[in-house]
Order: structure tokens, then C-alpha cells, then sequence
């Protein structure tokens, strides 16, 4: 059994950009753990935003079969990979001795996907050379969100998960609301599927490797 570790810059980052990945994790054994850096209260107009997003990120991560969920509750977007939040994560990732970490990609137009992504790069090269190293160095894996990614490294055949992925993207209804997410997610997850997903399925999730000697 594995132990992954998911960072989410906002609740439905996770479902949207490899809820499909979480799910074949957890249906080979495997004990996925979801860290949600903000609560994504700015995602709306509607009051109290932070709590209820967060509430429908906990019936996304029961839809998937996450085994826990924590909120950071940085602020949304002004998310900031300074040295306390490095550490933080760090010491999280040790805790979980994860062995897989996901998040988003450095290249992303959201600010907030590309400071998670600098957060992670600056704990792997903690975890790497640092006095905080780990042997063996998880693995991060950078996944896609509002920006597709260019370059891919990996790529997972989603097929048999992806109604319970789009179940998830759906109970993050007050972002749905605003914008058919998964109806946006279904159609590049079957672009994926269709040119870079062979021999494989119809679905498919890509992500991009992420390693010390990167210049992010």
C-alpha cells in the first residue's frame, strides 16, 4: 500500500485535475490523503464561501474514497510559499511518509496553482538536500487544472473512474454553478484519452514530473 498526498490550491483543484488518479489509487489499496491550501473563499460572492466550499470538498473527498482531509486556510488567492508554510509541509509529508505527491503545475495561469507548485518544489529540495532529508524522496507529480499542460510525463487511463470523478467535480457545486467544470474536465480528460492514452482507454489524466533540478 501506498501513501499519496494530494495538494490543493482550492476545493475541486483536486477532483478536477486528477480526481480520476485519486480514485484508482484507492481502488488499488492505497491511502490518499488531500491537504487543501486555501478554502477558496474568494470563489464567489455568496457569505460564508470558505466553510461551505470546504464542505463540498469533504462529499467530493467521500465520492473518491480520500481517507482524510485537512484545510490550511491561506488566504485565497494570495497563496505564498514562504519558509513557515515550506516547513509545514515538509513535516506533513514526513509524518504521512507519503511516497506520491500531486499538485499543480508551475506553469498554470493561477497564481495560486503556481505557488503550490513552488511550495512543493522548495519542500522536495528540503527533502533532498536539506537537513529534513528523506530517503527515499517521494515522488511529485504536477497535474493540470486551468492551464493544460505541455510537456507530460505520466499518464493515467481514468476510464473506469471517470463517473465518480465527474460526481466529484459535481459536489463542488457553488463552483459549478458558476462555470460547467465538468462538463470542461470530461472533454480534455477524452482528449487526453483519445491522443495519449494508448493502448488505453477512452479517459485519461497527464501530469509532468517535478524534481530538484528544475528551475521553477
Amino acid at each position: 500500500m501506498k501513501t499519496i498526498l494530494v495538494l490543493s490550491p482550492h476545493p475541486d483543484d483536486e477532483a478536477i485535475g486528477c480526481g480520476g488518479t485519486i480514485r484508482k489509487h484507492v481502488t488499488e489499496g492505497d491511502a490518499v490523503h488531500v491537504t487543501f491550501l486555501t478554502s477558496g473563499e474568494a470563489g464567489g460572492d455568496q457569505p460564508g464561501l470558505g466553510p461551505l466550499r470546504e464542505a463540498e470538498a469533504a462529499a467530493a473527498g467521500e465520492i473518491l474514497g480520500v481517507k482524510e482531509i485537512e484545510f490550511w486556510r491561506e488566504p485565497d488567492g494570495r497563496l505564498d510559499a514562504r519558509p513557515e508554510l515550506v516547513e509545514r509541509l515538509v513535516r506533513r509529508i514526513q509524518d504521512l511518509s507519503a511516497d506520491t505527491i500531486y499538485v499543480t503545475h508551475d506553469r498554470d495561469m493561477h497564481t495560486d496553482h503556481q505557488m503550490a507548485a513552488v511550495l512543493a518544489f522548495r519542500a522536495l529540495i528540503s527533502l533532498s538536500t536539506g537537513a529534513a532529508a528523506t530517503d527515499p524522496v517521494p515522488v511529485v507529480l504536477m497535474y493540470e487544472v486551468w492551464t493544460p499542460l505541455q510537456e507530460l510525463t505520466h499518464i493515467v487511463d481514468i476510464s473506469d473512474h471517470m463517473q465518480l470523478k465527474l460526481n466529484a467535480v459535481r459536489a463542488h457545486k457553488t463552483q459549478c454553478d458558476i462555470m460547467p467544470f465538468d462538463a470542461a474536465i470530461e472533454g480534455l480528460n477524452r482528449y487526453r484519452g483519445e491522443f495519449h492514452s494508448w493502448p488505453g482507454g477512452s479517459y485519461a489524466e497527464v501530469f509532468r514530473n517535478l524534481d530538484p533540478s528544475m528551475r521553477l
